[in-house]
Parts: C-alpha cells; structure tokens; sequence
C-alpha cells in the first residue's frame, strides 16, 4: 500500500466519522477560487474557516443545526498567494486543508 494511498483512505475515514460524506475541495491549487461541497447525513453544528499562514481568519460561516448538502465557492481573488488553511469544525472533530493560491 502506498503512502498516498494511505492518506487518501484516512483522510476519508477521518471524514465519514465526522459525519460528513462526498467532500470535494476543488481547484486547489487554484487561480483565486475554491469550490467547497460536502453532504452531513445527520443534523449537526459545523464551522467553516479560511485562515492565512498567520493565523487570521479570512472566512468564517456557522452552519447550525445543520444535515443535507453545502456547496460554495470562496474568492480568494483580493488576497496575497501562498497556502491558506480550510478548517471545518463539527461536532466529532476538525478536518484541515491546505488551499494553495497561486
């Protein structure tokens, strides 16, 4: 088994555990935009944030009581490139990823 194979399948179990299913996070790398979307099969509180390298939030949403499908596009345009963070808080964790601008 490959070490991106492993990933791959952690990443995914990481996020059905926090009840969140057919996550996709695209372009990234990206020239600006960044199309999130994902389906929580149950009611639950999420928060979604978009921080810089320094720990600033740039984007922040409060999804509550939340259970069906979330789809939105951030405009990163405005902003220097390099690598930002996406944190989605539920109630049985916290997913990271790394968006890339360029």
């Amino acid at each position: 088994i490959s070490l991106i194979s492993c990933e791959s399948e952690c990443v995914s179990v990481l996020i059905n555990e926090m009840g969140l299913y057919e996550f996709n996070l695209f372009p990234n790398p990206s020239k600006g935009i960044f199309n999130i979307s994902f389906s929580s099969m149950y009611l639950q509180d999420l928060k979604i944030t978009i921080l810089n390298s320094i720990g600033e939030i740039i984007y922040i949403e409060d999804l509550l009581n939340f259970q069906g499908n979330y789809k939105y596009s951030f405009n990163l345009n405005q902003y220097s490139k390099g690598i930002y963070f996406l944190e989605i808080d539920s109630d049985n964790g916290q997913l990271n990823k790394k968006l890339i601008l360029h």
